[in-house]
């Protein structure tokens, strides 16, 4: 994997209207260095401070930092260079979170893997990210898609039975990649999203997390999925601990328990699990110092209730493409504000800045529809062995410093007259399905793999409020026989359940 250069320090240049620079005034001097550098620097301050916390269960600083140390000298004898893919099958553990500090310590880049895809998905992405090793807490029986790939098999005992007190002499600059985590991708195939040391310091550092509101972060995101990089590394960073919910299915009742057991005092919820918390378990809400919500429009109905029912807690409503590292930009609602006026993209985040473009990639004016576009160091390295594609989507950003990049989202936004930016829509048939970014093109493409379609076209359907679906229409091959039932087979076949159309 290359390593390029660092984005120069954000400084807007001339022909951006001041009421753009004065949005984009977001400059602030955040530490440097490699993410599992930074983590040693924090478990040597507070090396009796405990990280993680799972059930009854709990590891210090000083034995999650150890326990890394020791798998990472493990993972260089097996074979783990600077820039190799390591895959990682696990369900939230212990285990996962020294796995991924041991696989940074040993110079490598980790690729999580989502135990409810297709195996023939999985094998796909191990091939396709070159991985020399397969880390995993799942029997050599459940592992066949890894074909004679390597495989180290880890559980929490096992994990934590070593210590070291240094990983291996290995040099890694920020700007190395960090992990590689795939979505779904309109060409068929899914698209991996390479992101750096760099882009999830900024994040994690990043002065909106309030250090006292995020001492105790809720861990329960799918491993695959960007907001579990929010989870650990805002706590784990900041001298916090992660709360770690190991089932793989985590229902609403089940959140509500660990908030109050726990006593977790922030957490991230996707916009359709913060809408079914609002209305089915808002005293636990009511526990928590700050909540964070985004990946899919927000219901204004449910934030107000939550605002007028936990008179103490932040809300935060987020926006933000894995492109750029989770988050991007951030509404905050805090004690003080309990009505809500309107709901807006908010503020970007620190370093970052956000433009508003038309056709021409000029300026748009108020009230304008344009593309959406993020520039700054929370943006990806780009897509991994997609160079096209990457050149497309990450451009360079004529109004920063030389050098500098921007991506180009697919939203369309507007400034509206208070100066804030307005989510419109997509500029392309992606749709995001309760927190999870879909390409219909690519449910699309595996339908009409099948040899009885000819045609086939997906579309997001909401024949009830607030219940949207994926409803596939298709046109079979001359003399073909459409069988809904045998379709749906052969596309669970190749795609993650949440792209499976409900029907046919």
């Amino acid at each position: 994997m290359s390593q390029p250069q660092a984005d120069p320090a954000l400084s807007l240049g001339a022909g951006v209207p001041a009421h753009i620079a004065s949005y984009n005034d977001t400059a602030e001097d955040l530490p440097e260095g490699a993410l599992h550098a930074l983590f040693a620097a924090q478990a040597a301050r507070t090396p009796q401070a405990v990280a993680l916390v799972r059930e009854d269960r709990s590891l210090t600083y000083r034995e999650l930092d150890g326990a890394a140390n020791a798998l990472a000298h493990r993972l260089v004898a097996e074979g783990v260079r600077p820039g190799d893919a390591v895959g990682l099958l696990f369900d939230r553990s212990f285990a996962y979170v020294i796995t991924v500090l041991a696989v940074l310590k040993s110079g490598g880049v980790y690729v999580p893997l989502d135990p409810r895809q297709p195996d023939e998905r999985l094998s796909w992405i191990l091939d396709s990210t070159g991985a020399t090793l397969l880390v995993t807490d799942r029997p050599g029986t459940e592992t066949g898609f890894a074909g004679d790939l390597p495989a180290l098999r880890l559980d929490d005992r096992s994990a934590t039975a070593g210590a070291a007190p240094t990983g291996p002499a290995i040099t890694v600059h920020p700007d190395q990649p960090l992990y590689m985590m795939f979505t779904s991708g309109s060409s068929g195939t899914p698209k991996g999203v390479v992101n750096t040391h760099r882009n999830v310091v900024e994040l994690a550092l990043d002065p909106g997390f309030g250090a006292a509101a995020h001492e105790r972060v809720l861990a329960y995101s799918p491993l695959p999925f960007d907001s579990s990089t929010y989870e650990l590394w805002v706590p784990l960073l900041r001298g916090g601990l992660a709360v770690v919910l190991s089932a793989p299915n985590v229902d609403i009742g089940e959140l509500a328990e660990a908030i109050t057991r726990h006593q977790v005092t922030a957490a991230y919820f996707t916009t359709a699990l913060f809408d079914a918390m609002a209305g089915e378990a808002i005293d636990a809400l009511k526990q928590l110092r700050e909540i964070w919500t985004g990946g899919d429009v927000l219901s204004a109905t449910a934030l107000q209730r939550a605002l007028d029912h936990c008179p103490d807690t932040t809300f935060v409503h987020v926006y933000g493409p894995t492109e750029a590292t989770v988050f991007c930009s951030y509404q905050v609602f805090t004690p003080e504000v309990r009505t809500l006026d309107r709901l807006h993209l908010g503020v970007p985040m620190a370093n970052t800045a956000m433009y508003v473009l038309d056709g021409e990639l000029r300026h748009t004016a108020p009230g304008e529809a344009g593309e959406l576009y993020v520039a700054g160091p929370h943006l990806a390295q780009g897509y991994g062995r997609l160079p096209a594609l990457t050149a497309e989507r990450f451009t360079a950003d004529p109004y920063g410093p030389s050098g500098s990049r921007m991506y180009r989202t697919g939203d369309l936004a507007a400034w509206n007259e208070h100066g804030e930016i307005v989510f419109l829509g997509r500029a392309d048939q992606q749709v995001k399905l309760r927190g999870n970014r879909i390409e219909l093109g690519e449910i699309e493409t595996v339908l009409v793999r099948h040899p009885s379609i000819a045609q086939a076209a997906v579309i997001v359907r909401e024949d009830r409020p607030g219940d949207k679906r994926l409803v596939a229409y298709a046109v079979p091959a001359e003399a073909g026989v459409l069988d809904a039932a045998e379709l749906l087979r052969h596309a669970a076949e190749q795609l993650v359940e949440y792209m499976v159309p409900s029907a046919v």
